[in-house]
Formats: structure tokens, sequence, C-alpha cells
């Protein structure tokens, strides 16, 4: 009965909605009609319909569930199609020449027709995007590509593209790669070929906009849209509109910033192309501000390109060009000219105006500066190309103007000298300032004298003050740059000291200043960093008196001093007479702590109400506690070195550099290898240093003193707090002041962790931290206060800094101890109330309103993942269509260039922002209390957390709860403290719904495996919970193989492949035996391990090189073990399948270079062959068991791949440096043997000696190489029977060919003779190169070659002939136990092999028995042959030790130790017998090299 029920209640809402949307139907018919009246009349009611509340939900509701059957937006689209293409048919059909009045009745109907699409477009989307995205943009294309005839508005589609499609994000991320060509090409064609339809400023933004969307959502933009720009900029002259230049310059800049990557010698190419024509814009048209930051903007660009942090020829890393050079110096001679014309417009404009000049400008200038300055050239004959078109300056047909500019620092001095208005100055000042900031070493020696003297007499001036923060700022770059120059000549030092002396003096005087407080102290501190003056008595007064209130640049300068200068004892150092009496009876140390708190005698306290600056504004991390508690030791200058690892005070944030395209830069300059961090980087492994407090002693006094006045600090704080008068930060600053200075004592040894509990100081502290508790219990009933919400929010912040390194220092970790000991558990729990409301406030999607898609959306993506789990991973993130509700969908919240990022900050509230920083805290707190005892309950309030993206609360399509969700992926699990595995795996249940949500935003899913990272290593951790550990891991490992299986699709751009590639590092850092992270991708398990060296054969050049340099986690185990960083080799087997696997696909990757465009192949190659070469090398660096394979396959690529062997040679010393080798030779010889050996063995494929690239081993020609290494070469052609080649290389060194045989004896024989030992073992292999060896054993013995001398031969060089045996020794460690010996005690399964042949102990004992049977004195051992001559002894034992000497290679140190113990222990078991007199000289040689090597033994190994 009630399943009946049920069906007459869905059949009668069909019937309800079938009639809602009947009228709409009819209407849609009636659109169609052949008269145009009634079409009219059906146009109005078909707006009226379609803004109807109930037609309009039904077909929200049809269109969201996807059934074709009923009436929804698409279908109703495509009546609307179809209407329009009639009238536009009628249109096209009537009668072309017609009166003025009948033009215009046509113009309106299209104006009427395109704004009828608009409206419908509206009200489609209005709650959420219901339109297909492809269908609608295919329609609005046609319409444009159609809009020449006339009976269309190309704009008015054109602005429905911009306003309606590309601002809306879920459109945005939908478009395909091919659309977003597409779209390029026809608003590109549009831009070239201009339409009156269509203004040229639209097309130009638009054009910016698709360029954005392309550059961010695909990877392989046709590479013809270089011609484009091309072209563009060669009708730049006759551009009307600087706005439509602005769009597509910026348009250039969004490109060349996304293809500078890939395309580095393309980029320079075009730059160098179309910059004659630009400059030529400037300097003739006048550009406005924005078009010229966007010039700038690219003038910088090209030269960051051509030379990535600076570098200035191209065996640094630069490209070089004659043309470019002329660019570079046309300009600089625009920009000296812009910034004269910036001093003249300032000198003569009426009303205030800014001194200074734009940072951009700044940087490009002292960019270009670097460049342009040189040691030699002081005059530069240029012509001024800019002057004339860009065609001219590339033909050369019209003659230009040629003039002199001067180059050098005698510019800048001059600007700085000629001219006394500031307008002149300033720029000037700015740009010196910058040039020596960033290139410190670009300012030669010589100039640093006359640069002060000019910048001491500015300063002197002193006339109005406004340029005085940009002297002293110059200043202060110049002392940080002095300190760094080592060479200084000791009477340079002496006139720069006089200087330094008087601006010293100047500075001081004006300490006062509050205006320029922060670059007087800045600059004190800088002198004093660099010990360019003698410091005085006079400094203290600073820092005791009234001239000044303590403030971050003060504590600062009082820092560098503290640690520089020792604290004198009295306290009268040159004050006034007032001063002294008021402080009569304190020590300086006393007047220092004073004037650092503010602190007043009791009686002004009780009256002040005025906050000390300690408690008012933020202070660098521990500086004021570190200062205070090393003036209360005996020794204040050490206690600041102790604590100065904790708290650095930086006197500049440098960080003005883009991120993004510095991270360029470093690619390139690895691409070239003058930047090897990969190497350095990885060098750095060893323990980490545990600094101790010992030798720090506390003055009891002085530090009840500053107990005192911290007392009182705090005491006044509790008695006058109120929440009307006073912000709650306050009061975390104090409580964190009194903390930190507890925690300095016990880092220190001072105080015991208990007595500082106990301390008043301590419960002062908690008293304070539960006023500011009670602060946030208030905001609960208060969250929409917008002066309580940002006072919440600083005080979030402030509280998560002083936990944010609790694990990274020792200091940091007890402060944090500390600290967490003042959260009361109320306090706790009210931050997460507050993060619950707050997060349940965001009830609806942020883009838009009212609309239940939400619903739908998570039934439909629940079912989803329900088929992921029965069928494969494959599905995870398949679907057709997206139902994203992001930022701005419906168009309202719209961004000028494209849809906005659901990850942007515009989208979140004050509110969202405190909630995000709350649960940072959290998370921070959680984490941190694992190590410390809290009064909280950590696991409860985890649980909470979780509670927060659990399915009825998290809504990923809302952007607070997206960023909600990857704050806790982040912040929650880190690598210190894990999870419990039952909670992972609640906070990776969303990961999946989430990923499928957003899988087509690539800029969300970068973010997404970005934030996944910390939780890998939780996944990796050894738990318990075996099953919750299993389900958490394939449930981030489905992710991950959705991911792979997108990047195989060419779905994923290559920021999100570089994330997925840092995830799979992390991974094998997790799991680097594979024991579980292994994907499984169409029913088939793939293990990470096979996954990473893939990416080595990527499309994109920095995946290319990210996944090179991480090939190393394929050899190393580099999870560190305790307090050590050091890495664990792999075994064997892994390390030698990984190799092969790394080195089949780079090289896959070298042959995927597809010549499509000519001048691609700048490029591509280049780029592969850097990949090559990284791989290699990084293989070469970490694995010492591939090191000969690595080095062979390097030699290889050189002859088969074309990498250029003086870039190989760069990487080769580095590494040979790194390895400890004085030379690259001596590197390369080490491994010769095995790289000829193994170079000959492919001789049938055109390998032969003179093909080898001998240039490795820094021989200019082949006859050096030969004369060099003949005694490697020459055993290796007799053991392959080629005498002929043996001639050659005797006809070569001009020797007879017999002579380097018998100078090789010993090497060949030893080639030969352990074959003729080896017992009989069934072994095909050895049985065949016995049979090598006896066939050149033959051939040797033949009179025409060394006949009857190879007896003679034996005799004569038996010493060296078992020399060159020993050197075989290769004792496995995994020896067959019937020939186990002592020696494989000392042998590890990695310790790698030796250059061929090599053998185990007991073929080389063997060997030497041989030897004594076949020797014509019938001796019963080798030693008693050897007796014969004593000296013989001597030579070997020699002969060992010289070849331990010469290495530091640790592998060959021990094979070489184990030779000595081999032979020693021969000796020893004959010692009896007096080896013919030498007995005594064997032990003392023994004894005295034993007693060498433990006393020289390294503790390293």
């Amino acid at each position: 009965m009630t399943q009946t029920r049920n069906i007459s209640v869905v059949w009668i809402d069909n019937l309800n909605m079938s009639l809602d949307l009947h009228d709409l139907l009819v209407c849609c018919r009636q659109l169609e009609n052949d008269r145009a009246a009634e079409r009219r009349k059906q146009v109005e009611k078909f707006k009226h319909l379609i803004r109807d509340p109930e037609t309009v939900k039904h077909l929200d509701r049809n269109s969201d569930s996807k059934q074709g059957k009923y009436l929804n937006w698409d279908a109703v689209f495509r009546f609307l199609q179809k209407y329009i293409q009639k009238e536009t048919e009628c249109l096209r059909s009537a009668k072309p020449n017609v009166s003025a009045a009948t033009q215009a009745s046509r113009q309106k109907k299209i104006q009427e027709i395109s704004s009828l699409v608009k409206y419908f477009i509206k009200c489609a989307n209005k709650r959420a995007p219901r339109l297909k995205c492809q269908e609608l943009l295919n329609y609005v294309m046609d319409i444009v590509k159609d809009s020449s005839n006339g009976t269309t508005s190309g704009a008015d589609y054109s602005n429905i593209l911009l306003k309606d499609i590309l601002s809306v994000r879920k459109y945005w991320c939908e478009i395909s790669q091919h659309h977003w060509s597409e779209l390029l090409a026809l608003y590109c064609t549009l831009y070239l070929k201009p339409s009156k339809d269509i203004n040229r400023v639209l097309v130009a933004r638009i054009i910016q906009t698709i360029t954005r969307g392309c550059c961010s959502q695909t990877d392989g933009v046709n590479l013809k849209f270089f011609d484009f720009f091309s072209k563009a900029m060669q009708c730049a002259r006759q551009e009307k509109s600087s706005a439509g230049l602005n769009h597509i310059l910026a348009a250039l800049n969004i490109f060349l910033k996304v293809f500078a990557v890939n395309f580095r010698m393309r980029v320079c190419k075009l730059g160098e192309e179309i910059l004659p024509t630009v400059l030529y814009l400037w300097s003739h048209q006048r550009p406005n501000d924005s078009l010229k930051d966007v010039i700038i903007e690219l003038f910088h660009l090209q030269v960051r390109v051509h030379h990535p942090k600076g570098a200035k020829t191209q065996e640094k890393g630069a490209y070089e060009s004659a043309k470019w050079q002329s660019i570079l110096c046309s300009l600089y001679d625009l920009l000296l000219n812009e910034i004269s014309h910036i001093g003249s417009r300032g000198k003569y404009s009426s009303g205030c105006r800014n001194i200074a000049v734009k940072e951009n400008l700044v940087e490009l200038m002292a960019d270009v500066c670097h460049q342009v300055f040189g040691e030699d050239t002081r005059v530069l004959e240029i012509s001024q190309s800019y002057a004339t078109s860009s065609r001219d300056f590339c033909s050369g047909s019209t003659p230009s103007k040629r003039r002199k500019i001067e180059l050098g620092w005698e510019v800048i001095k001059d600007y700085l000298q000629k001219s006394q208005n500031d307008f002149d100055l300033v720029p000037w000042l700015q740009i010196a300032t910058e040039l020596i900031a960033k290139y410190p070493a670009s300012l030669p020696n010589s100039e640093l004298a006359p640069l002060l003297m000019i910048l001491h007499q500015l300063l002197s001036q002193q006339r109005r003050g406004e340029r005085i923060p940009y002297v002293l700022r110059c200043l202060i770059e110049l002392a940080l740059c002095q300190g760094k120059k080592m060479d200084l000549e000791i009477s340079h030092k002496a006139d720069l000291l006089k200087l330094w002396n008087k601006i010293w003096s100047i500075t001081f005087r004006s300490i006062s200043s509050e205006q320029m407080q922060a670059e007087n102290f800045g600059l004190l501190g800088a002198i004093i960093q660099g010990s360019l003056v003698e410091v005085d008595r006079e400094l203290w007064k600073i820092f005791t008196g009234s001239a000044c209130r303590p403030s971050c640049p003060a504590v600062c300068c009082l820092s560098l001093a503290l640690t520089s200068c020792i604290v004198p004892e009295m306290s009268k150092v040159g004050m006034d007479q007032s001063v002294c009496e008021i402080n009569q009876g304190y020590s300086l140390k006393e007047l220092i702590m004073k004037w650092l708190l503010f602190y007043q005698l009791e009686d002004d306290m009780e009256e002040s109400t005025e906050l000390p600056p300690v408690l008012c504004s933020d202070f660098p991390h521990l500086a004021v506690e570190s200062i205070l508690v090393s003036l209360t030791m005996k020794h204040c200058k050490g206690a600041m070195d102790f604590f100065r690892n904790v708290s650095e005070c930086e006197q500049q944030q440098k960080g003005k550099v883009e991120v993004t395209f510095l991270e360029v830069e470093e690619l390139y300059l690895q691409s070239t290898f003058d930047q090897v961090d990969f190497c350095t980087n990885m060098m750095d492994s060893g323990p980490e240093k545990v600094q101790t407090g010992a030798g720090l002693s506390v003055h009891q006094n002085l530090k009840e003193t500053l107990d005192r006045y911290l007392l009182g600090l705090s005491e006044q704080l509790l008695n006058n707090f109120s929440f009307e008068t006073m912000r709650s930060e306050a009061l975390v600053r104090c409580s964190s002041l009194l903390v930190g200075v507890l925690g300095c004592y016990c880092y220190a040894g001072i105080l015991p962790e208990e007595d500082v509990y106990k301390s008043k100081l301590f419960q002062n502290a908690k008293s304070l931290m539960q006023y500011a508790g009670k602060s946030i219990t208030l905001f609960k009933s208060k969250i929409n206060e917008e002066s309580r919400i940002c006072s919440l929010r600083t005080m979030m912040l402030l509280c998560t800094s002083y936990l944010h390194n609790c694990t990274k220092h020792k200091a940091n970790k007890i402060l944090s101890g500390l600290f967490l000991r003042l959260l009361t558990s109320k306090m706790m729990n009210d931050i997460v109330d507050i993060c619950i409301n707050l997060a349940s406030l965001t009830k609806r999607p942020f883009d838009s309103g009212e609309s239940n898609s939400g619903e739908l959306m998570e039934e439909d993506f629940d079912g989803n993942l329900m088929e992921v789990e029965v069928q494969s991973t494959m599905n995870l993130f398949e679907s057709n269509d997206t139902n994203v509700n992001n930022a701005n969908e419906s168009g309202e919240v719209q961004n000028t260039f494209g849809a906005v990022s659901p990850l942007a900050e515009e989208h979140l509230t004050k509110q969202d922002l405190l909630l995000l920083d709350m649960l940072k805290f959290l998370c921070i707190c959680v984490n941190a209390a694992q190590s410390h005892t809290v009064s909280f309950r950590a696991s409860d309030i985890r649980r909470e957390l979780l509670k927060l993206i659990e399915p009825s609360i998290l809504d990923a399509s809302k952007s607070l709860h997206l960023h909600m969700y990857l704050v806790l992926l982040k912040e929650l699990p880190v690598e210190e403290y894990y999870l419990p595995m039952e909670e992972v795996f609640e906070l990776l249940k969303p990961l999946s719904n989430v990923c499928s949500l957003y899988r087509r935003d690539q800029d969300v899913c970068r973010a997404i495996l970005s934030h996944t990272l910390p939780i890998i290593t939780n996944l990796g951790h050894c738990s318990s919970d075996v099953e919750n550990t299993k389900n958490a891991q394939g449930q981030f490992l489905t992710v991950i193989g959705a991911f792979w299986h997108l990047t195989k699709e060419g779905k994923c751009v290559a920021s999100v492949r570089m994330a997925l590639v840092n995830c799979l590092k992390a991974l094998l850092e997790a799991d680097p035996y594979s024991k579980w992270a292994v994907l499984s991708i169409m029913e088939k398990d793939l293990p990470v391990t096979e996954v990473l060296p893939q990416f080595l054969a990527d499309n994109h050049h920095e995946v290319r090189m990210l996944a090179a340099k991480s090939i190393n986690r394929l050899f190393q185990d580099t999870k560190p073990v305790a307090i050590s960083k050091s890495s664990k080799a792999l075994p064997l087997k892994l390390q030698q399948k990984a190799f092969e696997n790394a080195y089949l696909k780079v090289q896959e990757g070298m042959k995927e270079t597809s010549p499509v465009i000519a001048d691609e192949l700048l490029d591509e190659p280049y780029n592969r062959k850097a990949a090559l070469l990284m791989t290699i090398s990084m293989i070469l660096y970490c694995s010492p068991v591939c090191e000969k394979q690595a080095l062979f396959a390097i030699c290889q690529s050189v002859k088969e791949n074309g990498l250029e062997a003086q870039l190989v040679k760069k990487v080769l010393k580095n590494i040979s440096e790194i390895f400890e080798y004085k030379h690259l030779e001596d590197f390369m010889t080490s491994h010769l043997d095995y790289l000829i050996l193994e170079w000959l063995k492919l001789q049938n494929t055109g390998y032969n000696l003179s093909s080898f690239p001998f240039i490795l081993l820094n021989y200019t020609n082949i006859t050096d190489f030969y004369r060099s290494c003949y005694k490697v070469l020459i055993p290796l052609l007799v053991m392959r029977g080629q005498f002929e080649d043996v001639k050659s290389i005797a006809d070569q060194i001009q020797k007879d060919w017999k002579s380097l045989l018998i100078d090789c004896f010993p090497k060949i024989l030893v080639n030969i003779l352990p074959y003729f030992a080896f017992e009989s073992s069934g072994d095909s292999d050895i049985s065949k190169r016995r049979d090598t060896a006896t066939k050149v054993y033959d051939m040797l013995k033949d009179e025409n070659i060394l006949g009857k001398q190879i007896d003679h031969l034996l005799n004569s060089n038996l010493p060296e002939i078992i020399v060159e045996l020993l050197m075989t020794l290769h004792e496995p460690a995994d020896i067959e136990v019937g020939e186990s010996t002592d020696l494989s005690n000392f042998s590890g399964d990695l310790d790698p092999a030796p250059n061929p042949p090599y053998f185990p102990s007991h073929v080389i004992k063997a060997t030497m028995a041989y030897i004594s049977n076949c020797h014509k004195s019938k001796c019963k051992s080798i030693l008693d042959i050897l007796s014969k001559n004593p000296d013989s002894f001597q030579k070997i034992l020699l002969a060992i030790c010289e070849q331990a000497a010469e290495t530091n290679n640790i592998y060959k140190k021990n094979r070489i130790l184990k030779i000595y113990h081999l032979f020693v222990s021969l000796l020893l078991r004959e010692i009896k017998s007096g080896l013919g007199g030498a007995w005594a000289f064997v032990l003392r040689d023994v004894i005295y090299t034993l007693i060498h090597y433990i006393n020289n033994r390294s503790w390293t190994c």
C-alpha cells in the first residue's frame, strides 16, 4: 500500500512538472513560427517564463538530474538557437541597399537577439552554471566567426564569452585544450585582421584572458602563438589604444612566463625580435604608467631569461648573442633617459609628488646595470636603434644615429654628485642600493671608498631629510657588502675606517628621529656586524635613555651590539647629568633591561596606563627574551652567541623576487649545471649538532632584578586590564615574554624545568593567558563584531608563531612546552566551539544562492565512488559533467581576466580567515602536545577537528570548506608526531570526493597533492592498527593512482604532475621497498618504484628535471634514523633494477624529440640532454654500486646523444670534488679500465678507442690520451687479440710496440694467469675466459711478439705481478660456504666491484701457487721465490700502502686494507722461515702501518 502511494506521489510530481513546463515547451516551439510578429510575441512570453520561479525550479532539477527525457536548460537553449538562426537568416536575406532608418532597425534587431541570449544565460546560470560548456562555447565561437557579414553582433557575443563563460570557474575548468587553442586562434586572427564590429581593446582583453586560461589549464598551446605575438608587435606602432596594447603585452608576459620553462632559447629569440619595437613605443609614444608597468615586466622577464640570477657569461648559464647585447645597451640608455625625465617632472610639477621611483623600475635598472657594467668598458658607442622601426633594426637598412654612452660605477657616482635635487638623487640612491644588495660582488674594491665618500657628503648635508632614508639604506647595503670582502688592502681599510667613523657619528646623533629610526638602527647594526668601526662606550646610552623607545630595529641593533661587544660594567657611559642622577645605583645591564621593558618605578607604574612597546608590537622570535637573559649572565657576549641560532634579527627581508620565476631561473642554472645544489644539499647529512649551555653562569643579583621587572610588568597588566580599554593580544605577548625568558634560562641549563613551573613568573603567565581565554569566551557570543574578529585573529597568529617551530630547535621546543602549559582546557574547547560555529555559518554555496543542487551533486559523486570501489581506480575522476559550484559561477563575482580560483583569498571573509587561523593553531597544539604535558585532551580536540570534515558538515564545493580541509590535511599530520591510523583514515575519507569534484581545476589539484605530503609519512609508520593502516593506505593510493591515470591521458598540467612527482618521492621515502606503495592501474599492480622513472620521459622540462633530481630515492632509503640524517643504501638487486629502469626511461625520452617545428629544436634536445645528464649524475653520486655503470652511461651518452663534453666535464668535476679527488682526471682514471673494457665490447657498433670521449679526462687530443693511459689500454687490447691496435697506439706515441707490451706485461699477465689457476667448476663463462686466456698467451709466446722473453719477464717483474694480482681482490660477502674466508667477514653486500678483472682471495692464492709451480726454481711457495730477493717484500708492501694513501674512497680503502691483510697473513705464516732475512723489516713495517691507520682512522666511515 505504501509503495503504491509513493508511486502515485512521484507520478503526480512528474505531472505537475510537465504542466509547469508545458507552457515553456509550447512557447519554445512557437519561436520557430514563420511570422515575425508571432515570434516577437513569443519572445516576450519566453522572457517571462524563464524567470518564473516554478519553471526555473523544474528546469534546474531536470538539468541536475541529467535525464534527457525532461525539458531542461540545454534543451531550451537549443530552441533558442533555432530561433536566432531563423532571425539571422531573415536579416541575411533582406535587401542590402536600404534607408538609414531600416539599417538602424536591423542593427537594433541584432542587439535584441544578442541581449536575449545574454539574458537567457543569466537566467539559466544564476543559481549555478547549468548550461553545457561545450555547447555554449561552440555556439558563441560560431557566431563570432560569422559576425563579419553584419547579421550578428560579434562584440556582444565576445562580451558574453568574457563575462558569462570565461568568468565562470566551472566553464573555465571544463574548456578543453582544443577549445582553448581554437579560442586563442580565433581572437588572434581578429586582432591581426580587425573587424569593424568588434572593438580591438575588447579583443585584446579577451586574448589576455584566454592566454591566462591556456597557460593555467593546459600544457600544450600551439607554438604558432609565438608567431602571433611577433606579428602583433609589428603592428604595435599603429595601435591607437594604449589599453589594447596593454592587454596584448600582459598576455605576452603570461605566455612567456609559462613557456620560458620549456622554450628558453625560443623566448630569448622572440624577445630579441620584439624588444626593439617595445623600446620604440616607450621612447616615441609616451605610454601611460599602466602600460609602462607591463613593458617593464616584459623587459625584466627577458633580462632574467637571458641572465638567470644575474649570470653574465655563457659559462655561468647566461644566454648570449650580439643582438641581445645591443638591445641591453639600448635598454640601459632608455632607462637612463626615463629616470632623468622622472627627475625633471618631479622638479617642475606643482603639488606633492613622491621623490622615489617605482620598485619595478629600480629592480630592472639594477639588473641591467649589473650586465652592462664591466671592469674594462667605461664608454660604449651605441646606435639609437630603438628610434627606428623593428624591421629597420633587424635588417640594418636604415642607418641610425650613433652616440657614446658611459658605463660603470662612474655613472652612478656622477648622478649622485651633479645635482642637489632630491628628485634627481633619490632614484640613483635606490638603484645603487638595489645593485649592491643583489650583486655585492659587482662592486669593485676600488669603488668602495669613492662611493662611501659621496654618501657621507649626502648624509652630512641633512637638508630637508627627504633623501636621508635612501642614503641610509644605501649605506646599510654598502656596509654589509664591505663586510663580505675579505681581500681589502690594509691601506684601503684605513681610508674606509675614517669615513665609517664619520658616518657613525652622524647616524648616532640623529638616532632619535622617529621617521628614520629603522634606517639609523639598521646602519649602526650593519657597521657593528661588519666590524667597520671600533665601537665606543657612547653606543650604550642609546639603549638606556629616553632618546628612543624600544622597537624592532633597535632590538636588532642591540642584539648585534651585545654579540660583538663587551658590555661595560659602569652605568656612566656619557649620559646627561640628569639621567645619571635618576639612574644612580643601577648597572648598565640593569638600565638596558629597564629600557627594553620600558620599566618605570613602582609609584609611576600605578599611574601609567601606557603599555610598553614589547607588549604592543611584534619583535623577532625570542630576540627580546634572549637579550634579557644574556644581560643577566656573567659572560653576556658568550650567552648571545649561545642564543644566536634561536633568535636571529634579519635587518631586511629581500623577498622581492617573484618566487615562481625564481624557480625557473634556478631550473636554467640546473640545466647548465651552474647550480648543482642537488649534490651539495645531500652532502649536508651529518647528525644534528646539539648545543649545550656549559660554561654559562648567571649573575644572581641581575637575575633577581630581571624577575622583579617582569613581575612588575605582568602584575601591572593583570591589575589594570579591561576588555574595553586593552586588546587581548597584549596579554598573550606578555605571557609569551615571561615563558620566553624562563625557557631561555631552562635551555641554558640555569633553571631546571620543574622549578620553572613553580616560579611566580610562570604563575603570572598562566593568569595572563586565562584573561586572554576569557576574551575568546566573550567572542563566542559576538562573532560578528569586526574589531573582535581582528583582535582574536592577531591573538591566534601570535600563539601559532610561538609554537610553529616547536620541533626544529631544542630552545624552541622548550619554549613550546612552557607555552602549551599556559593553554587551559576551557580556552582550547572554546576555540573548537568557535571553529564549529564559523564552519556551520556557511550553509550556501559561496558563489550563488539557494539551489539545492548540492544535495544532488553529493548523491552523484557518492554513486561515482561506489563504482570505483567495485570496478577500478580509473573511474575515480571520471564523469560526464562536473557539478562544482565554485567561486563566481554565476558571474557575479568577476575577475577581469578569467575566473577566480576557489583557492583565492578574496572569496573568504574575515570570519573565514579567523576560522582557518584557529584550525592551524589547534593542529599545531595537538601535535606539539604529544611530547609535552598539557592541561587539555589533545585526542578529544583531534576528534572534534575531524568532525568538521564529516559529510554532514563538509561541503567541498564551498571555498571556505575547501580551505578548511586543506589546512587539516597539511597541518594535522606531521613528520615528527604520528597520528593514530584510525584518524589518518578519517582524514583521508573526503579526499576522493574532493579530488573528483575538482579534477578539472588544475590549481586545486596541485594544491591538494601538495597538501597531502605530510600524511604520507604517517602512512609509512608501523602501526598495530593493521586494518585502518591498510584502509588508509588504500584510500590514498587510489587517489594517487587516479592522478597517474589522468597524467597518462594528458589531463594534468605540468604543475600537477610536479606535485604528483613530489608525492611519489614522499611515498618512496615512507616505503622505499614498495611493500605497500603499489598503484593498482587497470587491474595491474604498479609499484611506485616503477612509476617515478616514467616521469623522466615527460613532455615538460621542469617535470623531467624534478624526477631526475628525485631518482636517488630508488637507490637510498632516505628515511632519517634517530638524529642522523644520513641515507641508507637499498639492496644491490633493487639498485641495479632501478638503474636499468631509469636509464631506459630517460633514453626513451631522448627518442621522443619530434622535430615538429624547426625552432622547437632549439630547446627540446637541449632540455632532454640536461635531464639525461642530471639523472645519470644523481645515480653516479648516490649509488656506489652503480657508479661505474653510471659513468659509462655518461661516456656512451656523449657519443650516442650528443652530450656536450664541456657540460659533462663541469658535472664530473663537481662530483669528483665531492668524492675528494684532487683532479677530474684522477676520478676518471680510477674507473678507466672498466670504461674502456665496456667500450670495446661494443666495437661492432662503431665503438673503438679513437671514438672514446677522452676529452672527459682533460686530454685535448688522442695522442696525449694514448701516451698517458697506454698501460690501461694495451692489456685490454691484448686480451681481445687486437695487436694491430697496439701497433697503432705505438705509432701514435712514437714508441716500439713490443716495448709497450713489456711495460704492460705484469698487468697483461694478471688478465691471463688466474684463469689458468681456476678450478674447473663447470661454469661456461669461466671456461670461455680460460680459452681466451690460453689463446692470448699462445699469441704472446709467438717469436714475432714476445717469444722466449716471457720467462725472463716473469722472473724480473715478479713483485710487480704480485702487486697487480693482489689489486684484483674482490671478496664478496655472499661467498659460498666452502670458500668462506676471514676476508669475507670484512665485506659488505654493497661493496662495489673494482675494475676488471677481479677475483676472490682463493683464486689469487691459487694463482700464486700456479706461478710458483711454473717457476724454474721449483720452490714450495711464491714467498720462497720472493725471499731470494728480500727487497721484493718491501716493494709489494710499499705499493699496497701507496694505493691506500692515494684514495679517499672508503670502499677502495677498505678493499686495499683487505689486500694488505691477505698478503701480511701469507707473510706471517712464513715468518719463521726468515723470509730471506727480511722478517724484521716485515714485522716493523706491519706494526708501523697498523699504528698509522689506527691513529688516522676516519670515524665517519
